[in-house]
Formats: structure tokens, C-alpha cells, sequence
């Protein structure tokens, strides 16, 4: 198969979903745009907390939805996470091949992504979610924002990131900070800017019944007749008022780890140890060019802020006590 150039449709028909789809992401602008209107009112719904723009773009990604997933490139592949999706080099540019979901092709210097996705992408919580950031990640990175898979909250100006992988409580334990007068700064991908700040990044927020039971704010969303195996999304402003933070500086980095304790602990870790949790996180190998720039930007993080191993415990009402006192000496 011979790569497909970047070309973006000039058929109105084929862009007729682009409307109110252009929003201002800190310094950038953000053009969306998709030949599906599902898929368009589902990608407004996540974006909904940034502010809307008329301004000219300085990032154009659209995707369409297709049948089938388009064939990868006969090239073989510069990175492959397990069978969840390869990276293919196509000349100054980047496919991201999804075997199940969809494929993107990047083009780096025109700030451009194209892209498909099949229908059961728009069935699964995150899904189209997580294919919008991987097709704006590595054209962010060019711009000084580096995403990061976590959790980030804010109070009074302080940033709380909560980094793991899936099932470590990164949500749980934000959900706590939430309902305990927080603002949300992202669910899953916060971006790490210069200087030690941290910025917002839009998306819906996803718990289990059994979690969101658990607190004030979230428990009247769970019916009973919920799969409790399967996550349920809301947004965050439906919830709390001023539910979000725009950016925050210096705070606190935590490593959770839910465990079956009494109470909450928290281990101090040194910097190089932070840096070392924090790069599966955020490092794509695959990026050489930006790797020297984004360690330091990463390494700005961890000097301006202190971390730790959180050990989570039963007792969730007691969660944001123990955060809070994290900040006193940043307060």
C-alpha cells in the first residue's frame, strides 16, 4: 500500500459538520472538522469547556468515519505498543495505525492531521477521545505542551497531578478532590508547559457506580440499573460550578496506588525517581526530535514540585486532608 498524501476535502458536504468546531486550546487554535455529525456533536460534547474561536487555525484535524479501517503502510513500523496501535514514518510525517479503531496520518510541518475511525470507535467511553489527542500530541510538542496520561486538579493556584496506569486511582482519588471543592484541569491528558506549570486539557469525566456512589457530588448519577463493570461519563460542569481550572503552578505530583489499608499514606520520592514514574507517562520514544526539550520540561516539573508514592486507602472522604497538606509548603 502506498501511503495516502494529506489532502483535506474542498466537498462541502464532506466538511458540513464545522460548525462551531474551532476553539482556542491556551495559545492555539483548534480546527476540527469530520463528514460524520455523530461523530462532531460527540467531539463538541468533550470539548465543550474550551472556548470558542473565529480566529484562523493553527491546527486543522479531521477525521471521517469510515466502514472498515484503512490498511496500514507495507513500511515496517519505528514503534509498536503491544496490538493496540504502530507508528509508521511517512516522509516528515507520522501514521498511527489503530487495528481495531481507526488510522492517522500527521503532517508535521503544516500543523495537519487526517484521519478515520470505524462506528464502534464512538461506542466505547474515550475512544474518539483518545484518537483526537494522539493525532494533536506530537503537533503540541512542537508548540512547548506536553501532554501527560493523568489526573490533574487544582486549588488556589496549585496544580495536584495524579499519574498511574489504568487502574491505580488516579480518577478515584480526583473525584475525591472534586467533591472536596477542586477544580478540574484534566481527566486524562493535562499538559505540562514550561516553568513548572500545569494546563488544562477538555474531556469528560468516567467512574465506576461503585465510585461515584462513594461521594456527595456524584452519587446521584448512579440509578442501580448500571453495568457495574462499565464506567459511566459525565461532565464535570454538569456537577460543580466553576468546575474548571484554566492553569496552575507549582503543587504537588502523586503516584496512587489503591490498596486495601485504613488510612491513606504518603512516601516522599526524590526528584530522580519522580522523573523516572513520570516518563512512561508522557514520553513518546518514537519522537527523537523532542525528546531533549520535553525532559526538560519534565525535569522543570519535578524541581518545582514535590512527589510522592500515594498508598490509597478505604476511607475516600479523608483523601483530600491528606492533599492538601502536600501544598502547605507551595501555599
Amino acid at each position: 500500500m502506498v501511503p495516502t498524501p494529506i489532502c483535506f476535502s474542498s466537498d462541502p458536504d464532506g466538511l458540513r459538520y464545522t460548525q462551531d468546531m474551532r476553539w482556542a486550546l491556551h495559545d492555539l487554535i483548534i480546527e476540527g472538522t469530520t463528514n460524520d455529525a455523530t461523530l462532531a456533536n460527540r467531539w463538541r460534547q468533550s470539548f465543550s469547556p474550551l472556548p470558542r474561536s473565529d480566529a484562523p487555525p493553527d491546527l486543522r484535524c479531521h477525521i471521517d468515519l469510515v466502514e472498515n479501517v484503512p490498511n496500514p503502510p507495507r513500511d515496517e513500523p519505528i514503534y509498536v505498543q503491544q496490538d493496540l496501535l504502530s507508528y509508521y514514518r511517512w516522509n516528515d510525517g507520522i501514521y498511527i495505525h489503530f487495528p481495531e479503531i481507526g488510522q492517522l496520518i500527521l503532517d508535521l510541518d503544516k500543523g495537519m492531521t487526517k484521519g478515520a475511525v470505524v462506528p464502534s470507535c464512538l461506542d466505547t467511553f474515550g475512544l474518539l477521545e483518545d484518537i483526537v489527542a494522539s493525532g494533536l500530541s506530537p503537533h503540541l510538542r512542537r508548540r512547548g505542551f506536553f501532554m501527560i496520561h493523568a489526573f490533574a486538579a487544582a486549588k488556589d493556584g496549585h496544580f495536584a497531578l495524579l499519574v498511574g496506569d489504568i487502574g491505580a486511582g488516579k480518577t478515584t482519588a480526583g473525584i475525591a478532590l472534586l467533591d472536596n471543592s477542586w477544580q478540574l484541569m484534566s481527566n486524562d491528558s493535562p499538559i505540562v508547559a514550561s516553568s513548572g506549570r500545569v494546563l488544562s486539557y477538555p474531556g469528560f469525566l468516567a467512574a465506576y457506580p461503585d465510585t461515584l456512589a462513594m461521594f456527595t457530588s456524584t452519587k446521584d448519577l448512579v440509578t442501580g440499573t448500571e453495568d457495574k463493570k462499565r464506567k459511566k461519563e459525565f461532565a464535570a460542569e454538569a456537577l460543580w460550578p466553576d468546575a474548571w481550572c484554566r492553569e496552575a503552578g507549582a503543587g504537588v505530583i502523586l503516584f496512587p496506588q489503591i490498596q486495601d489499608i485504613g488510612q491513606h499514606t504518603l512516601e516522599p520520592l526524590s526528584k530522580a525517581e519522580a522523573l523516572g514514574r513520570l516518563l512512561p507517562h508522557t514520553i513518546d520514544s518514537w519522537d527523537g526530535p523532542m525528546q531533549s526539550t520535553h525532559l526538560a520540561v519534565l525535569g522543570e516539573l519535578v524541581e518545582s514540585s514535590p512527589s510522592y508514592l500515594l498508598r490509597v486507602g478505604r476511607d475516600l472522604k479523608t483523601l483530600p486532608d491528606l492533599i492538601n497538606t502536600t501544598l502547605e509548603p507551595v501555599g
